[in-house]
């Protein structure tokens, strides 16, 4: 699957004297809505079957069609945070190799991150689904927005093209 995650909103700030993060968890329950979805530091490595030494290029993303809301509830006893997500949006990706037109593509993300528990630990909000873990790094998080950033490390073939990408997808959404 291409490049999928996205999440809520936080406030992170950072003190000049050391590198401790505070995420004011309070800030998190509600709903929000999916309003961008961009990358950062986006390479690509691409061969093919013809050529297969690698030639290096550009990544990036962008969204389009987002209906995705996110309901972020925060537990007042003992039992888990839990989340639901609805909605989808398309994935816009942008491939661009010396001496070749631009490869740009899109895949549907019918759904954002399901259903499930959340915690945060340190900068990071967890979102469980079904056993299944999933990290984002909290770069914003104020009472309006949160900005959650993602590794991206996989490989995908396109336009007759091998492509191993690696950067970060951030996904930034809204409280309604």
């Amino acid at each position: 699957m291409l490049l999928f995650l996205a999440s809520t909103s936080i406030f992170v700030s950072c003190s000049d004297d050391d590198d401790t993060i505070n995420i004011d968890q309070s800030l998190i329950p509600g709903e929000w809505n999916l309003t961008e979805v961009t990358s950062e530091n986006g390479k690509v490595s691409a061969t093919t079957d013809a050529v297969p030494v690698p030639v290096s290029g550009n990544y990036s993303v962008s969204s389009k069609d987002m209906t995705v809301q996110v309901t972020f509830v925060e537990s007042a006893t003992e039992d888990p945070n839990t989340f639901t997500s609805s909605g989808g949006f398309t994935l816009v990706a942008m491939v661009t190799l010396p001496l070749i037109d631009p490869i740009e593509y899109e895949q549907a993300i019918p759904e954002f991150i399901g259903t499930g528990e959340w915690r945060v630990e340190g900068n990071k909000l967890i979102t469980t689904e079904q056993s299944t873990d999933q990290s984002f790094d909290i770069i914003t998080l104020n009472a309006e927005t949160i900005s959650l950033r993602v590794p991206i490390d996989e490989t995908v073939q396109e336009g007759g093209y091998n492509l191993e990408i690696t950067g970060s997808q951030i996904f930034t959404l809204t409280k309604s």
